[in-house]
């Protein structure tokens, strides 16, 4: 099946490769047939708008010909170093070699036209063209090559502006539906009702805990509240939080939650808000927490990232670990350029959530 498959395929995407070509050549004519038909026009009224001049075929092919070439060399030309360079990164580049490529391109196009009209279409010998050309017989085409190519950078770079400026707005939107995702995701609801069940079993066992859960889980709400509208926190806040949150949980597990915080430098780092308490969270959710098979959840960091890792006992029919909790972390760190790294496999998930150097970023 799949070796008649991936030939089927191929054959598909070369046609539609082929379709797409002859599409551009042909619309590429009719673009030089309207230029070619302008001009024509233009010189039939130059020649005192006579009949004779309107019919003769010769100038025709002659307008075409310079059309033709010189936008084909042209359009090669500005495709290719748009490949290789991008506006975005780098736009002077592409104006030192746009500008004198087109021009010379565009010369050496009107060469070839000219050589087109005078022996092809016209029937004048090689020697003949050769003498009769001179420096001032191009000057006219490195004018309009000029005027060209100067409107077509003037264009690229108001397009490059428009661009550049909805990207930023897109970006915008996105963040701003990432955090109000975040605000959704804060804390599931089941973590309020297992804690309250929590809370309501150690007022009778042990009342002096049961102060200190209900201190540590009105820190916890007290955080979510005051980090709701920040986009970055220090990265020592967001550890002071994950200790008290995942003591929380510790106590709701006992001895099937494991925990470990080996931190460097937390005071010269920034990250995004809550993002421990999601991949936390998750770990909780996706994995089995008992004693038989503890939860062990590790957070450190390196110089330029911030590690959480959580070994794998997954839940019967779990079907993704990448969540939604998770997509939301991916979107709000890449409103900032970052991107988290996930490595996973059959013993432990691991996330590497990148380092903010900048709170303003």
């Amino acid at each position: 099946m799949y070796s008649l498959t991936l030939p089927l395929l191929l054959s598909t995407n070369q046609k539609r490769m082929k379709s797409k070509t002859l599409n551009s050549i042909l619309r590429f004519l009719w673009i030089s047939a309207i230029i070619t038909l302008v001009i024509h026009f233009i010189n039939f009224m130059g020649n005192g708008w006579k009949i004779d001049y309107l019919l003769n075929y010769k100038p025709l092919l002659s307008n075409f010909s310079y059309a033709f070439i010189i936008g084909f060399l042209n359009i090669g030309f500005f495709t290719w170093i748009q490949k290789v360079f991008s506006w975005r990164t780098h736009p002077k580049t592409l104006i030192a070699l746009g500008i004198p490529g087109s021009v010379i391109l565009s010369v050496f196009g009107f060469f070839i036209g000219r050589v087109i009209h005078s022996v092809l279409i016209y029937g004048n010998s090689i020697d003949y063209f050769l003498a009769n050309e001179s420096f001032f017989s191009y000057l006219f085409a490195v004018f309009i090559a000029l005027i060209v190519t100067l409107a077509f950078h003037a264009y690229y770079f108001y397009k490059f502006g428009v661009n550049a400026e909805l990207k930023a707005q897109q970006q915008v939107i996105e963040h701003t539906k990432a955090k109000h995702q975040a605000l959704k995701d804060q804390l599931d609801p089941h973590f309020l009702f297992n804690s309250l069940s929590v809370l309501a079993s150690l007022i009778e066992e042990d009342p002096k805990r049961a102060t200190k859960f209900t201190t540590n889980l009105s820190k916890v709400y007290r955080y979510v509240l005051d980090q709701r509208q920040e986009d970055v926190v220090s990265l020592r806040s967001e550890l002071d939080f994950a200790k008290v949150y995942l003591n929380l949980l510790s106590t709701r597990f006992e001895d099937s939650l494991e925990y470990s915080i080996d931190i460097n430098d937390d005071e010269h780092h920034y990250t995004v808000p809550l993002s421990l308490q999601l991949l936390i969270e998750n770990a909780v959710k996706h994995n089995k927490v008992t004693e038989k098979h503890p939860l062990q959840i590790r957070i450190s960091n390196t110089e330029t990232d911030l590690i959480i890792e959580n070994n794998l006992n997954p839940k019967a029919k779990e079907s993704s670990r990448n969540g939604i909790g998770l997509q939301n972390i991916k979107n709000r760190f890449e409103s900032f350029g970052k991107t988290i790294q996930i490595v996973s496999n059959d013993r432990s998930f691991l996330v590497k959530l990148p380092l903010l150097k900048n709170k303003n970023l």
